[in-house]
């Protein structure tokens, strides 16, 4: 295909994005089914069949399946249809306008994570439409549900429909292409690996009372509590992923940075190293177990102090960390046996996915092929995704978003003014289109 129709390609792909962010997908309540059912009439258009699931009333999962010859494993490209809540009122634009403006589509979803839904939808369109002969059988899934957990998308889908969307490989989120945020070249960020989610829940009861004369009261020790966790700090764990991750972003680096990165394990490198990544909040992330207060319950009157007060965490565990020994540490640093310390069960995400795959090896050669300059690397991504479900059943899953993001554009991702540069939407497209071609055709 040649340059000028892949701006036709960028052109469709905006438009297809801005009718998806149309449809208001914000879990909760979900209601994806409107959103898989967008998808399914485009790819009816195309001549390529679907099939939608329902697990209960007004959520569906969407599948479609472009045949192989069977002589290879199945692919399978994931996008999730929800969207986590916006506050339209902080918006430059309307959250589910879907504006087309200065080079941006914009709304929530944009990044996370319609724009690689549609990604897939186009390289996945183009592949029937270039009539390729595939090796592989590349299917589609859209799902509900994962922004609140699965257990009506992804997880659901593996309990019920193994059978249909088994694969050996899987496209998922979890990674980005960066760009001056560490050194001068774009970085794509594949993950192959992530943190285990915890939600923790801090509880203070006691008397309460009248607003002017209670002491020690259930709030007072809760924000006592929560300011003994402000000043912990996880120590840093370097595994094998780190490793190499530190290893393949040394060549963004001049010497002696580099070298230290490089020698990163070392013992005598390694405070250096640490150092300088922890100074940049998406890496230091990746490094250590993490805490951050995400919800406060206390009260409903001015002048009553209340006789409960809670605290709700999210907490992102490292793979060796042991969930027990990490609650005793939450109740250490806390010190106070009058807080109560809950924990939801943490997510398990499976082995590692390799680097040296032939999934990882065909996305590396599109990105170079788009972007000639980029460093691609593993990463063990700070967040969780459905991936975790299917490297639970063995699949190698790889997660990232293929474009070249700033800083400022990462962090619109669950906040205000999301958006993706047609460039971004274009390039993603084809780096997906290529890499299929490669590892499928």
């Amino acid at each position: 295909m040649n340059d000028a129709d892949w701006v036709g390609i960028e052109n469709e792909a905006a438009s297809v994005l801005s009718r998806y962010i149309q449809i208001d997908t914000t879990n909760p309540p979900g209601n994806e089914r409107e959103g898989a059912e967008f998808l399914g009439d485009w790819l009816s258009g195309e001549s390529i069949p679907v099939t939608m699931y329902h697990p209960v009333p007004d959520r569906a999962n969407l599948l479609a399946v472009l045949k192989g010859d069977g002589s290879r494993s199945p692919v399978l490209l994931l996008h999730h249809i929800d969207v986590v809540p916006a506050a339209g009122e902080r918006w430059s634009r309307d959250p589910f306008g879907g504006v087309v403006e200065d080079g941006h589509v914009w709304g929530r979803g944009a990044i996370d994570n319609k724009s690689l839904g549609v990604m897939h939808l186009m390289a996945f369109a183009l592949l029937r439409r270039q009539s390729v002969r595939l090796k592989r059988d590349v299917m589609m899934l859209a799902v509900s549900d994962e922004e609140m957990g699965g257990a009506v998308g992804s997880k659901w889908m593996i309990d019920n429909h193994w059978d249909d969307i088994r694969s050996e490989y899987l496209w998922d989120e979890g990674g980005v292409g960066t760009l001056g945020i560490v050194g001068d070249r774009p970085v794509f960020a594949v993950s192959v690996s992530e943190k285990r989610s915890v939600v923790v829940i801090l509880r203070a009861g006691g008397a309460g009372g009248h607003g002017s004369m209670a002491a020690n009261a259930p709030v007072e020790r809760l924000l006592a509590a929560l300011e003994c966790l402000r000043g912990w700090s996880g120590s840093v764990e370097l595994g094998p992923v780190t490793i190499e991750f530190l290893t393949r972003l040394s060549k963004t680096q001049s010497f002696p940075a580099s070298w230290l990165m490089r020698n990163a394990s070392r013992p005598w490198g390694r405070p250096l190293v640490v150092g300088k990544l922890s100074a940049i909040p998406s890496i230091d992330a990746m490094l250590r177990d993490t805490i951050r207060v995400t919800m406060l319950r206390a009260g409903d009157s001015a002048n009553v102090s209340p006789d409960i007060a809670e605290a709700v965490l999210d907490v992102r565990l490292l793979p060796g960390t042991d969930q027990g020994g990490f609650l005793q540490l939450v109740r250490d640093v806390i010190d106070d046996e009058t807080i109560e310390v809950q924990a939801t069960e943490a997510l398990t995400g499976g082995a590692a996915s390799p680097s040296d795959s032939d999934f990882f090896r065909a996305l590396e050669q599109a990105v170079l092929g788009s972007s000639p300059d980029a460093i691609v690397t593993p990463i063990q991504t700070p967040v969780a995704t459905d991936s975790r479900f299917f490297r639970q059943r063995g699949v190698k899953a790889y997660g990232i978003n293929p474009g070249i993001f700033t800083q400022s554009e990462i962090e619109t991702i669950h906040g205000v003014d999301e958006r993706i540069s047609l460039r971004n939407l274009g390039m993603g497209t084809r780096i997906v289109y290529e890499s299929l071609l490669d590892l499928c055709g």
